[in-house]
C-alpha cells in the first residue's frame, strides 16, 4: 500500500491520508522542538506540537507537490484529533484505490503507529491491537465514522507547515532592510573606488597641467565664509535687549515664558501668559506693546509676537582661532564666569563639510572636471573651519556677562518665569535663561 495519500479538497486545500511520522515531544517550547524534530527526520513539513498537543508530525512531500503555489497541506489524522480531544478514539476510511486509512487519538494525541493506510486485513489487525492496549485502562476504544466537516478544522494546529531554511525564516521586513544595507554597502564600495579613480586621473592630469591646489581651496573656503553670517557680542546683546521686552504684565495676563530663534535677517520671538483674574483676550489685545501680534491658546493662555532685528556680519575667515589659542584664551574667560551659570555645555570640534573645490583641466580633445584635492602639506591661510555648540543654562542676568567670540552664531535664547518661590542665587533667580548657539574654530 502506499505510504500517504493527498486529497484536493480545494484548487489550493490539499488533506493528507497516511504518511505522517508523528512523535510525542515532552517539555516546554514544543513549537521549537517540532522544528527541530522535522530538521531531524529531513522533513519538508511538519504538524507542530503546542498547548492543545504533545503530537508532532513529520512528512517529505514531493518536490513536484511542495512547490506549487499557494498550495496549502493539511493532515487529516491531525484533523481528527481536534475533533476528537478527550477520550481514545479510532477510526477507520476506505480510500479510492481500496486501501484503508487508519487513524487513533487519545486525549488529543495521535497514537504512535496509526495515521497509516493498510489493506482490509492490515487495518482489522491495528484496531485490534489498539483496543487491546486499552482493554485494562480505564479509557474505552470509541470507533467513530471519519466523515464530518473538515474546512472548520483548517488551522495552524492542523497544517503542515514547510520547514523553512535559516535564510527563509529572516522576516520579509528585515530582509529587505538586510538587502538595503548590502546594497548600501555595494555602492558606497563602488563610490569609494570610484573616487580613488577620480582622484588618481585628477592626480595624472594635475602631473599634467600643474593646478594651483592652495589657491582653489582659498577659493573655496572664501565662498563657503561668504555663505555663514555670525552675532557675536554685538549680537547677544541685542537679542536679550530684545527678549526683555516682554512685560511681566499685559492687561491681566501673566508672563510664563519667551523665546528668541534666530531667522533670516531678525530673530522671530514670542511669550506666553496666562490668564490672571478678570483678564479678557481684549484686555491683551488693548495693552500689547506697539509691533507685537496676538493669538490664543485656549480659554486661559495668549501669546504675544514680535520681530527683533538682526544685525548679523559674513565671518571673518581670517579671524577664526585656531583652537589651541580658543581652548586658552576663551575658555579661560568662561572659566572666570562659569559660578555665575547652571550649566554650561561646549562640544568637541567637528569639521565643517566643505566640498572639494573642481577645476576644468584640459583630457585630449576635451575638458574635463575634477576635484582639487586638499593641500595636506600646505596648509597656511586656508585651515579648515570647525564649529562648536555651546549650551547653557544660567539667571537671564547672566548672559549679560558671558564671553563670546566674533564667530558665535547664536540659534535660540529663552527663559521661563519660576516664580515667586525661587530663591534667588548666583546661579538662580525668578528667570531661568538657556542659550544654544555654535562658534567657529580652525
Amino acid at each position: 500500500m502506499s505510504e500517504s495519500m493527498i486529497f484536493e479538497a480545494s484548487p489550493d486545500t490539499s488533506i493528507v491520508f497516511g504518511g505522517v511520522t508523528w512523535h510525542t515531544l515532552l517539555g516546554s517550547n514544543l513549537p521549537a522542538q517540532s522544528v527541530k524534530a522535522a530538521v531531524a527526520n529531513k522533513a519538508t513539513h511538519y504538524v507542530a506540537a503546542g498547548p492543545h498537543s504533545a503530537s508532532c508530525g513529520t512528512l517529505k512531500i514531493s518536490s513536484d507537490l511542495a512547490k506549487v503555489k499557494g498550495r496549502s497541506f493539511y493532515s487529516a489524522a491531525a484533523i481528527f484529533a481536534q475533533a476528537h480531544q478527550g477520550g481514545v478514539f479510532l477510526t477507520t476510511h476506505e480510500m479510492a484505490d481500496g486501501s484503508v486509512w487508519v487513524a487513533g487519538v487519545h486525549d488529543g494525541n495521535i497514537l504512535r503507529g496509526t495515521d497509516v493506510l493498510l489493506s482490509q486485513e492490515e487495518a482489522e489487525r491495528l484496531v485490534a491491537e489498539v483496543e487491546s492496549r486499552f482493554k485494562d485502562s480505564s479509557s474505552a476504544v470509541n470507533l467513530v465514522k471519519s466523515e464530518f466537516d473538515l474546512e472548520p478544522y483548517f488551522n495552524a494546529r492542523t497544517k503542515l507547515a514547510p520547514v523553512k531554511s535559516a535564510f527563509q525564516k529572516i522576516p520579509r521586513p528585515l530582509l529587505l532592510v538586510l538587502g538595503t544595507l548590502l546594497g548600501l554597502i555595494v555602492l558606497d564600495t563602488a563610490w569609494d573606488q570610484y573616487r580613488k579613480y577620480q582622484s588618481k586621473k585628477a592626480l595624472e592630469l594635475e602631473a599634467q597641467q600643474p593646478v594651483d591646489a592652495h589657491s582653489e581651496w582659498a577659493n573655496a573656503l572664501n565662498e563657503w565664509a561668504g555663505s555663514v553670517v555670525v552675532d557675536g557680542p554685538k549680537g547677544l546683546a541685542a537679542v536679550v535687549h530684545g527678549l526683555g521686552r516682554a512685560p511681566m504684565d499685559i492687561g491681566g495676563w501673566d508672563l510664563n515664558k519667551a523665546r528668541c530663534k534666530a531667522v533670516p535677517g531678525a530673530w522671530s520671538c514670542s511669550a506666553d501668559y496666562d490668564a490672571g483674574i478678570g483678564a479678557t483676550n481684549l484686555s491683551f489685545v488693548a495693552n500689547l506693546p506697539p509691533g507685537w501680534t496676538a493669538s490664543w491658546n485656549g480659554l486661559t493662555g495668549a501669546v504675544g509676537s514680535w520681530t527683533v532685528p538682526a544685525h548679523r556680519e559674513m565671518i571673518d575667515r581670517a579671524g577664526i582661532q585656531a583652537i589651541p589659542d580658543f581652548s586658552l584664551n576663551y575658555i579661560s574667560k568662561l572659566q572666570e564666569v562659569l559660578p555665575a551659570f547652571r550649566s554650561v555645555e561646549l562640544s568637541p570640534p567637528m569639521a565643517v563639510q566643505i566640498p572639494e573645490p573642481q577645476v576644468a583641466v584640459k583630457n585630449g580633445s576635451h575638458q574635463q572636471m575634477v576635484a582639487v584635492p586638499y593641500p595636506a602639506d600646505n596648509t597656511e591661510g586656508i585651515e579648515r573651519p570647525s564649529v562648536q555648540t555651546i549650551e547653557l543654562v544660567a539667571p537671564l542676568r547672566s548672559l549679560m556677562v558671558l564671553p563670546i567670540i566674533n564667530e558665535t552664531t547664536i540659534q535660540s535664547v529663552s527663559f521661563v518665569v519660576e516664580g515667586m518661590t525661587s530663591i534667588p542665587s548666583l546661579r538662580d533667580s525668578l528667570f531661568t535663561a538657556k542659550l544654544v548657539g555654535e562658534m567657529y574654530v580652525r
